[in-house]
């Protein structure tokens, strides 16, 4: 089976799936929902474990640390609200890194002290960190709509990309070093129709996406650049460790590190600017 048809197998099992998960469960603040992107996030955090341990250094604890910081964010917006309890788990993560080292660098007289220190963090806070803010999207009013309409905007960005250079990027790829199939056709379609998605947002459906309509190409077009972005950071990664795929799990598309890599980098501003329009 080619490529293009796994992606568009996956995608036909993934969406319904998620579509399902959020306007069906939506219990106890959307657990199931929250569930899933933890699951989820501790794959990928497996999968970047194994491209920071490459070069045969291994890191601490840190292949199965991915799922804690999603989690610890949907407890606290669940029952303590008041308590920084994400943060409080990103230090104890990070500072029990700085504690095993005093073990572990005896290994090789404390000479890899800071790369595997370095590594580490980098593996706590991707994508764990990132993904976490996907995770409060279930608490803003209306969450139903603002989840779906988040993947919408990322999935759309990455869809229209790919159809845009296809159709009009023959003549201008190799920009981006680390993608060099990546166009420049590809990457103005990417951001422009998720742009007017979410103009249509804002003009059809006001009662829900209650912010102007320039706001709405804001959140649209700002969203789909830093998924476009992600995709890019994550190459950079691959590109370092050496590998196509951060895995192979996922018929059409790799490692689940290769399909959140545009969701954990643009949930963070997603949800910036929903905090900033919607004073959420």
């Amino acid at each position: 089976m080619g490529s293009l048809k796994q992606r568009i197998l996956t995608a036909a099992i993934a969406i319904p799936a998620l579509f399902i998960i959020v306007v069906f469960l939506p219990f106890h603040d959307y657990f199931a929902f929250c569930l899933v992107i933890s699951l989820i996030t501790l794959l990928g955090s497996v999968e970047m474990h194994s491209l920071l341990s490459k070069d045969d250094e291994k890191l601490p604890f840190t292949s199965y640390s991915g799922a804690l910081l999603p989690l610890a964010q949907y407890v606290q917006f669940r029952f303590f609200p008041e308590i920084e309890l994400t943060f409080y788990t990103l230090m104890f993560l990070m500072g029990l890194t700085m504690f095993l080292e005093i073990f572990i660098g005896v290994k090789d007289s404390f000479k890899g002290t800071w790369e595997r220190n370095s590594k580490t963090v980098l593996n706590i806070i991707y994508p764990g960190l990132f993904a976490s803010f996907i995770i409060r999207i279930a608490f803003v009013a209306n969450a139903a709509w603002y989840i779906l309409f988040f993947f919408v905007l990322v999935f759309g960005s990455d869809t229209f990309a790919y159809f845009f250079g296809i159709a009009f990027g023959k003549n201008n790829k190799g920009v981006i070093k680390v993608s060099p199939n990546k166009s420049v056709a590809g990457f103005i379609g990417g951001i422009l129709v998720p742009a007017v998605f979410g103009l249509l947002s804002a003009f059809f459906f006001p009662e829900i996406f209650s912010y102007s309509l320039f706001d709405g190409v804001l959140l649209g077009a700002i969203t789909a650049a830093l998924a476009a972005a992600g995709d890019l950071i994550e190459s950079s990664f691959k590109r370092c460790a050496e590998v196509k795929d951060s895995g192979n799990i996922i018929p059409g598309r790799g490692g689940v590190l290769d399909s959140i890599d545009s969701l954990v980098m643009a949930a963070p501003v997603y949800v910036a600017i929903l905090t900033v329009i919607l004073g959420i």
